[in-house]
């Protein structure tokens, strides 16, 4: 093999050639691969929501969330939350990336995440060791009593909470 033979890969290419004096829509940005979420997903928790007006939520859809996770004994720093709208992102991009073991999912569908398969909402799915949910967005849940009531009896069961009497 000669040099001319050589063939290399996007990223290297990206690191030996950072300094161009041309910029094209060809141009690759190393860190155009890594996922942009908010969180230290410390348990290898998911949370994928689609709002087209905050980078992550707007603070009423926040203080719902945030709700949510306290409820499940759970902190920002457990998770790692994405915005599907600012980060379109592929099921197998999370399990790569995110080694999540629990995939939740607001507003976004089986499709559009590239499952090989359709899941209902509030259906909690087992599929390659991990628990995917899907669920209507959390601005709907947020104002409707009987989807909360499903997913609060769903997310019972993914996190084992205990109900009170």
């Amino acid at each position: 093999m000669n040099l001319n033979q050589l063939k290399l890969n996007k990223k290297f290419q990206a690191l030996l050639y950072q300094n161009t004096l041309v910029c094209t829509k060809d141009n690759f940005d190393v860190k155009q691969d890594e996922l942009n979420f908010l969180g230290n997903n410390e348990k290898g928790i998911v949370f994928i929501v689609s709002d087209p007006n905050s980078k992550f939520l707007d603070d009423s859809q926040w203080e719902f969330f945030n709700n949510l996770l306290n409820a499940c004994g759970l902190t920002v720093a457990d998770i790692a939350l994405i915005n599907f709208y600012h980060t379109a992102v592929s099921y197998d991009k999370i399990k790569q990336q995110l080694s999540a073991s629990i995939l939740l999912a607001f507003g976004v569908n089986s499709k559009q995440l590239d499952l090989s398969f359709a899941i209902p909402a509030f259906q909690i799915q087992n599929y390659n060791g991990q628990t995917i949910m899907l669920c209507p967005s959390l601005a709907e849940i947020q104002t409707n009593k009987e989807l909360k009531k499903q997913l609060w009896l769903c997310l019972q069961k993914i996190f084992n909470i205990q109900k009170q009497k």
